[in-house]
């Protein structure tokens, strides 16, 4: 009888699994906040390395858009400048740092647990394909209870032009 039970309750268990669908548990926006994530992550560490290669084309690449320094021609040096800064700052960061993610079909939103908020944002093209538009660092007040991104659906977007607005303070 232990022996049936052993086989009996796992087999329980995927056939409550498959009846009910992953959906039933959760699981589906995990999975797509995982997948996502890997997306927009791959995109990143490509963006890094490109950083370090100081591979300006390769960060055009991936970008949503360049600096004004980086796009004028006379100041490579300080446009190399920055890309080691970026490399230096980010070179440590790991996916699993980055437990919080927000996403729609046109920007992604990847940020770390506080207090010290580390927020990548993202854009994605009419292809979905994500390009890197920013990093920002934050750090949250426990006593205000202030929270460095916005995750209530109903404030993303105040203005109703689909861009949220914590990603639409970083165009220019």
């Amino acid at each position: 009888m232990k022996r049936q039970n052993n086989i009996l309750i796992p087999l329980l268990a995927i056939s409550v699994v498959f009846l009910l669908g992953y959906n039933g548990f959760g699981w589906e926006k995990s999975l797509k906040d995982r997948g996502v994530a890997i997306e927009a992550w791959q995109v990143f560490e490509n963006y890094v390395e490109f950083a370090r290669m100081h591979n300006l084309a390769g960060i055009r690449s991936l970008s949503y858009q360049i600096s004004d320094t980086c796009n004028n021609p006379t100041q490579e040096e300080e446009c190399f400048a920055l890309m080691d800064s970026v490399h230096a700052i980010t070179s440590d960061f790991k996916i699993s740092e980055f437990k919080n993610i927000l996403s729609d079909e046109r920007q992604i939103i990847m940020f770390t647990d506080g207090p010290v908020v580390a927020i990548l944002y993202f854009t994605r093209g009419e292809d979905g394909v994500p390009k890197i538009l920013g990093l920002r660092f934050c750090v949250e007040d426990d006593v205000e209870s202030n929270s460095c991104v916005e995750t209530d659906k109903n404030l993303l977007d105040e203005n109703g032009n689909g861009w949220w607005d914590n990603l639409e303070s970083l165009f220019y």
